[in-house]
């Protein structure tokens, strides 16, 4: 479960679908995917609306998500990733794209209960980023992260690259961002168009 694997290629050449089919967010229409039945996969998505209820407040979603955590321990929680003050009673319609990207990864770290988390100082944040990846306690844990630079800045993505390289388990990640993949890569594949059920992934 070591594997660092980039996934890149032009925009429309199918690598968002090909993640959420290892995701089981869509079936294939030919052959099949046979992930580990206890594989933990944890995922960043570079679309809010997939993840987030843009309707709610941060503190409202997680208490939604999360209804057996009292609210004072989810405030607390959510402040380690940044999300912290008037920002957790705003509705999440209304937020940055950075401000979204703090929710999302920090229910990422919930999904993924075996993990050590870190602060990351972060200039174009209001408070402190957060780290993505976790240390492996037990299980076994794959992350799929798709696009996690388009709101971050260069010091964020060096402090991102150096929490999966600190990272046990196994990574795809989906990215334009050459800093980062040059930084946490052991392998590329290039997705050149949307056949690669036909052999054109490399």
């Amino acid at each position: 479960m070591d594997s660092r694997v980039a996934l890149v290629g032009p925009n429309g050449a199918g690598k968002t679908t090909l993640v959420k089919l290892m995701c089981g967010e869509l079936q294939p229409t030919l052959g099949d995917i046979r992930p580990h039945g206890h594989l933990k996969l944890g995922r960043f998505t570079q679309h809010f609306v997939d993840v987030l209820d843009l309707e709610l407040t941060p503190l409202e979603f997680f208490e939604k998500e999360y209804p057996g955590m009292p609210r004072e321990e989810l405030r607390k929680y959510l402040g380690r990733f940044g999300v912290s003050g008037k920002m957790q009673m705003q509705k999440m319609d209304e937020l940055s794209d950075g401000q979204k990207s703090r929710v999302v990864f920090s229910k990422l770290g919930k999904d993924v209960p075996h993990i050590l988390r870190k602060s990351i100082a972060c200039s174009n944040c209001q408070k402190t980023l957060f780290t993505l990846f976790p240390r492996l306690l037990t299980l076994p844990l794959f992350s799929v992260l798709d696009e996690p630079t388009n709101h971050l800045d260069m010091e964020s993505i060096d402090a991102l690259a150096k929490a999966v390289n600190e990272y046990d388990g196994g990574m795809v990640l989906v990215s334009h961002d050459m800093r980062l993949i040059s930084q946490v890569a052991k392998e590329i594949w290039v997705s050149l168009t949307r056949d690669w059920c036909d052999g054109r992934l490399q």
